[in-house]
């Protein structure tokens, strides 16, 4: 079962998510509870019968969080994430890593260096196609400008079955 819930801080800024047997605990222990006119639940099947959990809880003591935040490096991963694995030449989208390549925007053979700006996710056509070719010399286009990601787009993401945001009202990204 992949039911992941938003943990807040007392002053119901996100922390991060956590998963739902961590969250019942924290509950029950009292050292979480439901956010105050918040009323998205999951439904989870325990011996007992069916417990309705909060797809947010928000820790009832503040935590002190260290002030950088700032998104981490730009690994093949987090490239992937920010760009929704989908091509930023032609549009293609795969879940699966393994059909998607990174492409250095402006080849390394030319002085182009690994960090966000630089990188995006590439299918094996177009970075193929591309090469070790600026874009004005392949005569390709991005769909969208690299940039780096906030710490909240990079970690903080959450959609329920239909699609919709579940945590809009903590999260402006």
């Amino acid at each position: 079962m992949n039911r992941n819930v938003l943990l807040l801080n007392a002053s119901e800024e996100v922390i991060s998510i956590i998963n739902w047997k961590k969250a019942i605990t924290l509950l029950h222990q009292g050292k979480a509870r439901k956010p105050y006119n918040y009323n998205k639940t999951y439904s989870v099947r325990t011996v007992k019968g069916d417990y309705n959990l909060p797809a947010a809880i928000v820790l009832v003591r503040y935590v002190f969080l260290p002030m950088s935040r700032d998104a981490t490096t730009p690994t093949r991963r987090n490239i992937f994430k920010r760009d929704e694995h989908t091509c930023q030449y032609c549009g293609f989208v795969s879940k699966n890593p393994k059909k998607l390549t990174i492409d250095h925007v402006h080849p390394r053979s030319k002085g182009g260096g690994t960090q966000w700006t630089n990188l995006v996710t590439a299918c094996p056509a177009c970075n193929s196609k591309k090469g070790s070719k600026t874009l004005k010399e392949c005569d390709m286009k991005l769909n969208k400008k690299p940039k780096k990601p906030t710490w909240m787009k990079l970690h903080i993401t959450g959609y329920d079955e239909t699609g919709k945001e579940l945590w809009s009202r903590w999260i402006d990204i």
